[in-house]
Formats: structure tokens, C-alpha cells, sequence
């Protein structure tokens, strides 16, 4: 006999979205029964008036089940679960039940682990670690587990995602998130229509509790709203989740990168995400959302990569350290030239010949030129463009070295570099003309340049990449991208 279930919630904004995955881990943690059957073995038939039936984008469930205390009690225990590595007094714990002596280094970790936060100061007081009252610390973590892990998640996963004054209260005035929240009653007017309190709407739901449930979380938050039906909304994320939760295992830290993940799965998982959709983030130090819709043009170059972690790594332009991978992802994803980037690794190489960047700037002139394709249509032509730049360049410099003027190589590139830095590609143009000449190397890519060269641009910047006496070969296959 089919269950009859008295509540609903459907897919109808990515806000929903989120709570039902997060709704749908609780419910199989905690064992409450839901229409499982109807979203994963039902078949997907796609009706053009109805879409999907109401089984595959409707969550059902029964309120009631959710009210009961032992539910709750597994509720504190699913977010002790699911944000593990927030709470400090499971590592206090682990750290005192798996040894019996310990060095003074992990005394004071373990003391530093009980002042980590408000509830832990306040549960332990002044009680220390000192090797010999394990029976303390713990019985304290016993008597207090409950408001350690409510109030840790309160001021640390939950507070990432929404006003942590409401956590676990009914549906207010205004959504509990953050960057859609407000003080109904100080600013409901500020925001309304002619400041008519009464023209002011919005849509809280209790529901919205279980959002940080439905994101893989870091310092970067991801949630895929891929949501043609419940079953693929919950299976593309847990795909995402469980990449993540496996690099973790293998991490010493524990950690992960969720950002990392969620574009490797993108490259390497073919089954991943193959059309337009949208991705929500939240990042820990911003106080809103961010949507970025990835479409079918950025997804086929990210599959055009076959090493990511050439991206993975952090550079130092001036006092700002820039985190390339997300430089990058960000770029092809809104598809964004990133010619500032270029330049900036350019000048830097240029600049610092122990620092040799070529492998990395070669990479990314290359996803540089997809991008432009994607955006002007172009695309073998350029690719022709730059291999014969690349083969130009590193003729060029043989002939230099052959000839011991390596210091021509270096005058000749900063030319190159601070022409392109100013735009002046009649310039650039001149100085080529000037070092074909000088070296009797022939150029057949600077035709392309001559006709258009902000077209063609990348071909400019693979030259000066490849121009050098240092660089290994751009396409050598332990540090390509492609």
C-alpha cells in the first residue's frame, strides 16, 4: 500500500531546491520516510504540458514525523555528522580516546580546541588538559554534547547561509538567508513599493534550515541546480559531494577544495553535467549568493582540459597573492578573455627569469584563445596562429643562443611585452618585422596579426611566451593542460 504523505515542497526556485537535497540526506540519516520510490525508481516520462510527473519534482513527507523529539535528537546528530570538521569536541575526543599519553604539543592543541569558540569556553570554563583528567573533559563533552553541536553549527555552518537568529524557528516575515533577509519590522518600508509596508512580500519557509545541507560546503559553497527532476537534482550533487568527501580522506588536513571538485567533475566525469546550468555559490566572506549560469559553450572547453591541477596554485602579483585555478575557472565559465592575467604572468616572467611561468602562461593563452573563439566564432585559424607563433619564437631563440646573444632575447621580449602592455600593435608589429630581419627566421603567423590583431592576439602573447632561453616546451605533456 502506498504511503500517504500530508506535505510537500517542489522545485520551483533554487532556494527549494537546496532544502529538498538537504531534506532528502536528513531523511535517509535519520530514517523518516519520504516518496523515495516515486523519485528514484519511478521512470522519467516528460509530458510538453506537464512537465515531469508531480513525483519526480515534488518532494513528499509528513511534518508530523519531523516534530517528534527523537527525531530531533537525530537531527543534532546529522549536523555533528555533516559538518564534522567544524566541531572541535570531536576532535578533543578522538585526541583523548586513542592514546593515553601525549606530548606537550598536543596538550596544547587540545587546550587550544576546548577556547575555540564561544560554547567551548563556555561549557569548559577554566578546566585544562593536562594529561591526567581525560575522564573530565570528556564526561563535560558528554553532559554538554548537544549545545556544543547546536551552537557550533549556529555561529559556523549555519550563520554561512542564514540569519543565525533564526535557526530552527517557523517562517517569518522575511527569508532567513543571507542577502535576502531584513529586519521586517525597522525596514519593511525601505524596501516596499512607495514605502507601503503592505506592498512588501516575501517567502521565509522553516524548510530553508536544511539549505546548508543541500551545498557542498568550504571556504567556497557550491549547490548545482540541476533540477529536471529530483533525481538528477540529488544525484549530480551527491556525485559533487562524494568527490569531495573522497579528497578529503586522502587530504592530511582533511580538508577539501569544493571549487576544485566541482570543476574536475566537470572535465573529467562525462556523466557529471553535459548542458546549461545553473550554479549557486556562497562564498564565507561575502554575505550573499552568487549565481553563475555555465552554459554548454564553457563546458565543452573545461572538457578540452586534460590537467587541471597545471591551474591549481597560487602566484604573487606585487602584495596580492592571486589563486590562478579560480582566476580561471571564474574566466571560462563567464567566458571572459583573460588578457590581464596573461600580461601580468608575462611581465612577471619577463621580470624574474628564476620564476619562469612558461608552462602556465602557455596553458592559459590557450584557454584564452577557446574563449575568444567561443566569443568571435573563430577557432582553427587561431589555433594555426599560435602553433606557428610558438614555432617562430623558438626558432627565433635558437638562432640567438647559436649565436651567443641571449641578451637580444631578453631586450627583444621586453619590447614585445611593453608594446602589448600599451596597446601599440603597430609597434609590436615593428619590432617583429625588426627581429625577423635580425635573426632571418621567417614568421608566418604575423600575417594574422597584420590583418587583425586584436583578433588574433593570443598568437602575440604565445610569441612572447615561447621567446625566451629558459622554458621547457610549451606542449610537453607532464605540465600540459591540454
Amino acid at each position: 500500500m502506498t504511503q500517504e504523505f500530508t506535505d510537500y515542497l517542489e522545485t520551483d526556485d533554487w532556494k527549494n531546491s537546496a532544502a529538498i537535497v538537504g531534506m532528502i540526506r536528513f531523511f535517509e540519516f535519520a530514517g523518516i520516510p519520504y516518496n523515495r520510490d516515486e523519485i528514484f525508481q519511478a521512470d522519467e516520462e516528460y509530458d510538453d504540458d506537464s512537465g515531469y510527473s508531480e513525483g519526480l519534482d515534488r518532494l513528499k513527507f509528513n511534518k508530523s514525523d519531523m516534530d517528534a523529539d527523537i527525531i530531533k535528537d537525530k537531527f543534532i546528530a546529522f549536523i555533528e555528522d555533516y559538518f564534522a570538521e567544524d566541531m572541535h569536541h570531536l576532535y578533543v575526543e578522538a585526541a583523548l580516546l586513542n592514546k593515553t599519553e601525549w606530548t606537550e604539543e598536543e596538550k596544547a592543541d587540545i587546550n587550544k580546541r576546548l577556547s575555540a569558540n564561544t560554547v567551548m569556553k563556555r561549557c569548559f570554563g577554566k578546566l585544562k588538559f593536562d594529561g591526567t583528567n581525560r575522564a573530565e573533559i570528556l564526561e563535560v563533552i558528554r553532559q554538554n554534547r548537544d549545545e556544543m553541536i547546536i551552537e557550533t553549527y549556529r555561529y559556523k555552518g549555519y550563520k554561512n547561509f542564514c540569519n543565525e537568529n533564526v535557526f530552527q524557528q517557523p517562517g517569518g516575515d522575511a527569508v532567513r538567508l543571507k542577502g535576502y533577509y531584513i529586519d521586517y519590522k525597522r525596514k519593511s518600508r525601505s524596501v516596499s513599493y512607495r514605502y507601503n509596508n503592505k506592498l512588501f512580500q516575501s517567502s521565509d519557509s522553516a524548510y530553508y534550515d536544511f539549505i546548508p545541507f543541500g551545498f557542498v560546503t568550504g571556504r567556497e559553497s557550491f549547490f548545482i541546480h540541476d533540477n529536471s527532476s529530483i533525481r538528477q537534482l540529488y544525484l549530480t550533487n551527491q556525485k559533487l559531494q562524494d568527490r569531495c568527501r573522497e579528497q578529503a580522506g586522502n587530504s592530511p588536513n582533511g580538508r577539501t577544495d569544493a571549487r576544485r571538485n566541482l570543476f574536475e567533475s566537470l572535465i573529467y566525469s562525462s556523466d557529471f553535467v553535459d548542458f546549461d546550468v545553473e550554479i549557486i555559490k556562497k562564498d564565507s566572506g561575502k554575505d550573499y549568493f552568487e549565481t553563475l549560469y555555465l552554459r554548454r559553450e564553457s563546458i565543452d572547453i573545461f572538457k578540452r582540459i586534460k590537467n587541471y591541477s597545471v591551474f591549481c596554485r597560487s602566484i604573487k602579483f606585487g602584495n596580492e597573492w592571486v589563486e590562478i585555478h579560480r582566476e580561471v575557472t571564474d574566466a571560462v565559465s563567464n567566458l571572459q578573455l583573460m588578457d590581464d592575467l596573461i600580461q601580468e604572468l608575462l611581465k612577471k616572467d619577463v621580470g624574474d627569469n628564476q620564476s619562469n611561468h612558461a608552462i602556465l602562461s602557455g596553458n592559459i593563452i590557450r584557454l584564452n584563445a577557446l574563449i575568444r573563439s567561443k566569443i568571435n566564432g573563430g577557432g582553427d585559424i587561431m589555433n594555426k596562429a599560435m602553433r606557428s607563433a610558438c614555432a617562430s619564437a623558438v626558432n627565433a631563440a635558437e638562432v640567438l643562443k647559436r649565436r651567443k646573444q641571449t641578451n637580444k632575447i631578453s631586450s627583444y621580449r621586453t619590447k614585445l611585452l611593453n608594446a602589448l602592455l600599451f596597446h601599440d600593435y603597430d609597434r609590436f608589429s615593428e619590432i617583429l618585422l625588426n627581429l625577423s630581419n635580425f635573426t632571418d627566421v621567417y614568421f608566418p603567423f604575423a600575417y594574422y596579426l597584420f590583418e587583425d590583431f586584436e583578433a588574433n592576439k593570443d598568437a602575440a602573447y604565445t610569441f612572447v611566451n615561447c621567446f625566451n632561453d629558459y622554458t621547457r616546451k610549451p606542449d610537453e605533456e607532464a605540465e600540459s593542460g591540454f
